[in-house]
């Protein structure tokens, strides 16, 4: 799950292209007519935000979520509650909180916010199932800027959080995440959690997550392919997001904004005995074409200078399998190009940062 930040998450679907603008065959227009039919529930209220997209309140109950066979019968679950550590106030200087989703009007009780879905949005999704993975997939124009947990027999993990810094890279062509994840499986076949921001180069948004029967939602503000509205600027004011995924013991994954609960994912669609994760990391993904330039990653800039300068995360922390609340100890760096993108990690910085890192980089002729 990524929530959007200024762009979603869009990869350009080559077939059927004319003078740069995409337009596909009567058929599989009729085809897209089908499936909105089916995604777009019926609202109770419409709301069109200032970034134009429209956002439907939909009746909980009647969510996507539900049309996946292994939901039928299922009740929403109670809103658990998550022990997520909290940091003192420093001062003036410190990060201010990135805003997202309804701000001014939640949608009605019994309703939860649903991003409306457009041709468009299906047509990059079909375009968007080679990138699921970033973090582990070996494919062309992917390039990692992170660190994740080793593998070890006797370590898994029911949680992952951190605060992102927030920042909007000047992406002309393809995608620039900053995430934290959760993951399990061998890498030629391994299921994973994300959730983080994004921007992307193609000018269009949309939101994969949502479009995918699965994932239940609750809140009546915060949704799936949210803009986040406030963005740092390098030396300038510095905002965040504070993002995490915790597991419940009936199996099932939770993901929330700062202390808002978004959703969860229920334990009988996930595969690969995903009660026991093994790796869970934090950083930077970009994505972009193949044997072309890619995109930034972070601020754009490589994490050389102070945390006002280069994209950031702090307080980064995992869930043991005993409930424990950690700081990363046994890790590894996935950083495949120095030349285009890296990572700084300072270790512990502070009560007020935590365990924290800076990442990123400009891209450019970066390869393969």
């Amino acid at each position: 799950m990524l929530l959007d930040k200024v762009n979603g998450i869009r990869i350009v679907d080559n077939n059927y292209r004319v003078n740069g603008t995409r337009i596909v065959s009567k058929e599989k227009d009729l085809e897209l007519e089908r499936q909105l039919k089916l995604i777009n529930k019926p609202p109770v209220k419409s709301i069109r935000t200032e970034f134009g997209h429209i956002v439907d309140c939909v009746d909980i109950n009647k969510q996507l979520a539900f049309d996946h066979p292994l939901l039928k019968d299922h009740k929403i679950q109670r809103r658990p509650r998550f022990s997520h550590r909290t940091t003192k106030n420093v001062g003036p200087s410190q990060t201010r909180p990135s805003m997202i989703g309804l701000v001014k009007d939640a949608c009605p009780s019994g309703t939860v916010p649903i991003r409306r879905t457009t041709k468009e949005n299906l047509i990059a999704i079909r375009s968007f199932s080679n990138n699921i993975h970033p973090q582990t997939e070996v494919a062309p124009g992917v390039h990692r800027a992170v660190i994740q947990t080793s593998k070890n027999e006797a370590a898994t993990y029911t949680g992952v959080k951190g605060n992102i810094n927030v920042y909007n890279p000047e992406v002309k062509e393809g995608d620039s995440y900053a995430q934290i994840y959760v993951m399990k499986g061998p890498e030629d076949d391994s299921n994973s959690i994300t959730t983080g921001w994004v921007t992307d180069g193609y000018k269009k948004t949309g939101c994969f997550n949502t479009n995918c029967p699965g994932f239940v939602q609750v809140s009546r503000r915060i949704y799936p392919g949210a803009i986040l509205t406030n963005v740092s600027t390098s030396g300038g004011p510095q905002f965040e997001i504070a993002v995490s995924i915790d597991q419940l013991t009936d199996g099932n994954w939770w993901v929330s904004f700062g202390d808002e609960l978004i959703g969860y994912f229920p334990a009988t669609i996930l595969f690969n005995n995903f009660n026991e994760p093994e790796i869970v990391g934090w950083g930077g993904v970009a994505v972009g074409p193949p044997n072309r330039m890619s995109p930034p990653m972070g601020s754009g800039l490589f994490p050389d200078g102070s945390y006002k300068q280069a994209c950031s995360f702090r307080q980064v922390q995992y869930t043991d399998n005993t409930g424990n609340l950690n700081v990363p100890r046994e890790f590894q760096y996935i950083i495949d190009n120095k030349s285009c993108y890296d990572l700084k990690n300072d270790g512990y910085h502070g009560e007020y940062m935590g365990y924290a890192f800076k990442f990123g980089g400009p891209g450019g002729e970066c390869g393969n």
